[in-house]
């Protein structure tokens, strides 16, 4: 009997192709054999046994609380000073908050090119185990680039603490993004307790219908009989098109929760639209892969990018999660290439942030509070299991922190468990075929590499302290 195939997320923009093609559980397995131990295994397996109910954060120090769990922001030791200057609206807010356990890491304390999450929290009197705010301050905001920052830093530094980055292309976005976080901490914006689960499902496209039929609609429906207050809305098939998307992206439909599944459009590195457009959503308008055979190029009339924001969007108050290739950022190499052919592939001049979410958090007219994203390819095999189908737990778990009043930060708190458990667990599986030459199930290892990967390369782009600034029950009263 032939074996099933697995299907992953992302579509090449330029050839109009899937951006990894469909394969069996045998050959995936067998390109990801010989994969080193990530270089933070120590910190992993700390994590994983520390009391999951406790997650990053030392006993005793309520998550909620700034002035208990600390917020600070670290910017590379020759970052332009007026970045700073352009935050000190957001930063003279924190401070507030946050008290004796705030702190500004700038200039020498700042961080150093190239320097490991463990030089850094070294440095500044922290090393692995749950984050003490005596220390170093559970939230902390990156400001910087990839190029300043590497991905890996802030994958790292997330294993232990509540991480976020931004990075802007003006000072304009930066002040602008700052008045946006300050203006809904101080309750300027009260949105209505609307959330959204748009699911693209493409005609022929495993991928993207396996993501709307297991993902989106099972949290949909698990949100919507639990939270008896909001309206929670569901989006799939041809009401998942470009221009619905446009009424749910600063449009006249703008929810306070904003959570799509669909392709994220990539381009090679020498092609003029990767910078702007990589990450973008694919919707509905995309015939799919069957119907698309030779057409090449997808043009932009199927996919939402940043430039598609209208000058006067309503954004302010927004957070999103978006399950999309690239949907946050893009890095310098390619992941699957260095464990499946051992090869160091450049798929872009330099890593990048994906310009939606930066858009949408630096819009002049009041942003998105914070965009949740994957860096690289997002694999939808990591919401399925082998022989257990389904598992949605740790998208729910996310999710209803952020319902509860939760801050980004900690909500995402389940995705890092999830990371420490799985590389942990994918590590002795590795080793055991190294050593043993025993591999008891192909798809089951295809399984764990692809959740580990997803659930590492998820990142939170914003204030990790930020919540949904909502209208709820006691506020009416």
């Amino acid at each position: 009997m032939a074996e099933d195939f697995l299907y992953f997320n992302g579509i090449d923009g330029e050839s109009g192709t899937y951006d990894l093609p469909p394969m069996t559980g045998g050959e995936f397995s067998s390109f990801i054999l010989g994969t080193k131990p990530p270089e933070n295994l120590r910190d992993l397996r700390l994590r994983r046994h520390l009391d999951s109910r406790n997650l990053a954060i030392i006993e005793g120090v309520d998550p909620l609380n700034l002035a208990e769990a600390g917020w600070g922001v670290i910017f590379p030791d020759d970052a332009d000073p007026a970045i700073q200057e352009a935050l000190e609206e957001l930063i003279k807010l924190r401070r507030e908050q946050a008290g004796v356990h705030f702190k500004l890491y700038s200039g020498s304390q700042g961080y150093h090119a190239n320097e490991s999450k463990t030089d850094f929290l070294s440095r500044h009197g922290a090393g692995p185990g749950p984050a003490d705010p005596d220390k170093v301050p559970y939230y902390l905001l990156m400001v910087g680039s990839p190029q300043q920052f590497s991905y890996q830093f802030q994958i790292q530094l997330d294993v232990q603490y509540a991480v976020g980055r931004i990075y802007f292309d003006t000072l304009e976005e930066y002040a602008n993004y700052a008045r946006s976080v300050v203006d809904a901490e101080k309750g300027k914006v009260k949105l209505p307790l609307q959330a959204v689960f748009f699911g693209v499902a493409n005609e022929d496209d495993r991928a993207t219908q396996m993501s709307a039929e297991y993902l989106i609609s099972p949290l949909q429906s698990k949100f919507q009989s639990s939270l008896k207050d909001w309206e929670v809305g569901l989006y799939l098939g041809e009401q998942t098109q470009k221009a619905q998307l446009s009424h749910l992206l600063g449009g006249d439909q703008t929810p306070a929760m904003l959570v799509t599944a669909s392709h994220g459009i990539s381009f090679p590195k020498d092609n003029n639209r990767q910078i702007s457009h990589q990450g973008a959503l694919l919707c509905q308008d995309w015939p799919g892969p069957d119907t698309w055979i030779g057409r090449g190029a997808i043009p932009q009339d199927f996919y939402f990018a940043a430039d598609d924001l209208s000058n006067d969007a309503k954004l302010l108050g927004l957070i999103a999660f978006f399950f999309a290739c690239y949907g946050a950022g893009t890095p310098l190499l390619d992941e699957f290439s260095m464990r499946a052919f051992k090869q160091k592939t450049a798929i872009a001049p330099y890593p990048f942030l994906a310009q939606l979410p930066i858009k949408l958090l630096g819009h002049p007219h009041g942003g998105a509070l914070a965009v949740i994203g994957h860096v690289e390819r997002a694999w939808g095999y990591s919401f399925m299991w082998p022989k257990a189908g389904a598992q949605t737990a740790v998208f729910e778990s996310c999710l209803q922190r952020l319902f509860k009043g939760h801050p980004v930060g900690s909500a995402f708190e389940y995705f890092n468990q999830r990371y420490a458990e799985l590389s942990t667990v994918l590590n002795d599986e590795l080793e055991k075929i190294a050593v043993l030459g025993i591999q008891d199930n192909s798809y089951e290892l295809a399984g764990l590499w692809t959740a580990n990967n997803d659930a590492r390369n998820y990142v939170i782009l914003g204030d990790p302290a930020v919540r949904l600034p909502v209208t709820i029950a006691d506020d009416e009263a």
